[in-house]
């Protein structure tokens, strides 16, 4: 193999892939020529193809260590890659901030490969130098070469886990803007979610799952999509709490706000958020409590030590400093609130979900722009949804450019995204090994799968989830390779299941007890409708009526849906439906829909708050952007009543999940 073709190789430009009805599909010549230069690649200038080749591939045989190598952090096992003739020297490994010198004979390190060039041999060793504390360590290595520095990462086997781990633990789903209360400002916020943590608790949840709370756009306050950010780094601060603010800067700073940075609640009762007047009133009161507050010596030292870190830790630098002085304001209060649902007896508490991508518009590509693919967005393959595949609008990270500065880009992801959090949900999870990409050829669109360096992004997880002391989800529903699924069962790497996908090939739900251990278990999420909706076919009718769809359409799904609903009945072991008074009500099979899940051997159960009020709307109609209200339908009651309403059934689904 060589020219292109070993280019696309190491590059990860994609050969084949599986569709989901089975049929195996290749990507043609053309195709493949198209990501490549998506990715700055001159596909006709030879030399460039054949350095690129040699930077790879060659090279790394050559150099003895990467700039990164992961080593096993229990046994302190790595590679190198040294000449043959060396093989009867010895290296000396230096570590000096764990004050480590430890000697290797290579004679008697194992072979695990080997590379032929320009006429010499080298080997791929393996050495072991003894346990290494979890996280990255600088490291020299002297040799019969010179001595080489590289970043030594001490990688543990699998992910954190709580104490108990074998603990089956319930906890609820929400979409924090869609919180209710009569004292919010038109939108969720962070206090909303501190008093829902004790009721949550107190109904035996152990943990609280958000929606990404990423950093939006203040200047354009209707782009409200969460899974298209600005900033996966950085927080929204709608969801600051303004009434909290207030109270910790009198309290806690001893600074003199003034009444008008505590305004009336904004228009509590109505259905849809209006981002735009949310967004002007509370905007012009973060402006007002910034100017009162910044000037006070505890308040801007506070201010200038957390930006501080933050700039160093994200390498994120365009932000102003009353942008600064926000997101400080929000971390106080996220961090608040984790602090709570730990003290209320909560085992995990909230849970982050780290969107797929960023928007090209935002400050996370503008900042990191080198990253990027050129002209091509990340998406999905055709599947039975979505025939013609999906374009999720979102930029696509170019594998090779990513492992820049030692993968300081993805770290600084993950490692924002865990802190003041028990536990870290990762949408499409399978885009730490690939991702569709979506481009142009020809004026036509065309795309093929692009794979990413899996061992160390999963090795980047597996790390900071020591040290955040946070459990790692993946959002495993589509098209997996297998590759992904047994990585993520041996790194204790938690998958996902939703009730409404977990099907076998002729379309029945699977029994229960099939499902894997260590999977959040849902019935559904932000992406499919609340069973309320999907139950009475709300959510078709709502795709007619945004004329998402035609009358034959709505009426085909409509019928598919009855067939599902009769599956749903079997496999719950209701055979009519309404001659039981037990079964009378929606509500009535949604809870035994929940005791069937709640008696899986899942170990995680996640109880949408959406079903438990029987809302019959959904939060979002994938596909869509302005067509449906997307990202504003907001709760209509209280989280606290609907909790109390539904007390007794989390009580028996507790009682189920302790003896399942």
């Amino acid at each position: 193999m060589q020219g292109l073709e070993q280019l696309f190789y190491l590059h990860g430009i994609g050969f084949d892939y599986t569709k989901y009805d089975g049929e195996h599909v290749y990507f043609d010549y053309a195709t493949r020529v198209n990501a490549l230069r998506c990715c700055g690649v001159n596909t006709e200038h030879g030399s460039e193809i054949e350095k690129l080749n040699f930077a790879l591939d060659i090279k790394r045989w050559l150099d003895v260590v990467g700039e990164v190598v992961l080593a096993d952090a229990q046994s302190g096992c790595f590679s190198l890659k040294i000449p043959e003739s060396a093989r009867d020297a010895t290296v000396v490994i230096q570590i000096p901030d764990l004050s480590m010198c430890h000697s290797c004979a290579l004679s008697e390190a194992e072979v695990v490969g080997d590379y032929r060039y320009n006429g010499e041999t080298y080997l791929d060793v393996k050495i072991k130098i003894g346990a290494l504390p979890v996280g990255y360590h600088k490291a020299q290595i002297e040799g019969p070469f010179e001595t080489k520095t590289t970043e030594l990462w001490s990688v543990p086997e699998r992910c954190y886990a709580l104490e108990q781990e074998q603990l089956k633990r319930t906890g609820l789903s929400l979409q924090l803007y869609t919180l209710r209360s009569d004292r919010n400002h038109g939108v969720g916020d962070f206090r909303d979610l501190y008093q829902l943590l004790r009721g949550a608790a107190a109904k035996h949840c152990d943990f609280v799952l958000l929606n990404p709370l990423h950093l939006l756009f203040e200047s354009e306050p209707e782009r409200a999509s969460p899974y298209s950010p600005s900033h996966r780094c950085l927080i929204n601060p709608l969801y600051i709490a303004l009434d909290w603010a207030v109270e910790m800067f009198r309290d806690h700073y001893q600074v003199n706000v003034s009444d008008a940075c505590c305004p009336e609640p904004l228009d509590s009762l109505a259905q849809y958020i209006d981002y735009s007047a949310v967004a002007e009133v509370k905007y012009a009161i973060f402006t007002q409590l910034y100017n009162e507050c910044i000037d006070m010596p505890v308040v801007r030292e506070a201010v200038g030590a957390f930006k501080n870190y933050r700039m160093h830790d994200l390498n994120v630098s365009a932000l102003t400093d009353r942008e600064w002085f926000l997101q400080w304001l929000a971390h106080q209060q996220l961090q608040a609130c984790q602090q709570h649902a730990t003290q209320v007896g909560m085992a995990i508490g909230l849970i982050n979900d780290l969107a797929v991508g960023c928007a090209k518009g935002g400050h996370e590509f503008a900042e990191n722009a080198s990253l990027f693919a050129l002209g091509a967005d990340v998406g999905a393959p055709p599947d039975p949804w979505a025939e013609a595949g999906q374009n999720w609008g979102l930029p696509a990270l170019n594998p090779i450019k990513i492992q820049k500065q030692n993968y300081a880009y993805f770290r600084s992801l993950v490692r924002s995204n865990m802190a003041s959090f028990g536990a870290l949900r990762i949408d499409h999870v399978m885009a730490i090994r690939r991702l569709w990409w979506c481009f142009e050829s020809q004026g036509k669109p065309d795309g093929c799968y692009v794979y990413y360096p899996f061992e160390h992004l999963l090795a980047i997880l597996k790390i900071e989830s020591h040290l955040n002391r946070a459990m790692v989800i993946g959002e495993d529903l589509g098209i997996v390779p297998p590759e992904v699924s047994s990585a993520m069962s041996e790194a204790n790497l938690y998958g996902n299941i939703l009730m409404y996908f977990a099907k076998d090939q002729q379309g029945h739900f699977k029994p229960s007890e099939q499902y894997r251990a260590d999977t959040l278990l849902m019935v559904a999420n932000h992406d499919v409708a609340p069973f309320n909706a999907w139950w009475t076919h709300n959510d078709i009718l709502i795709r007619k009526d945004y004329q998402l769809c035609s009358e034959q359409e709505a009426t085909q799904m409509s019928m598919a849906r009855e067939d599902d609903k009769a599956r749903l009945l079997a496999w719950l072991g209701i055979k009519d439906t309404f001659a039981s008074p037990q079964y009378s009500d929606i509500h009535s099979i949604y809870g035994a829909l929940l005791k069937k899940l709640a008696a899986s051997p899942s170990k995680l159960l996640a109880i949408q708050l959406d079903d438990l009020e029987q809302q019959p709307l959904p939060v979002n109609i994938p596909g869509t952007d302005r067509e449906y209200p997307n990202w504003r339908r907001r709760l209509a009651t209280p989280a606290e009543q609907t909790l109390e309403q539904n007390r007794h059934l989390l009580a028996e689904i507790k009682r189920i999940r302790e003896q399942a």
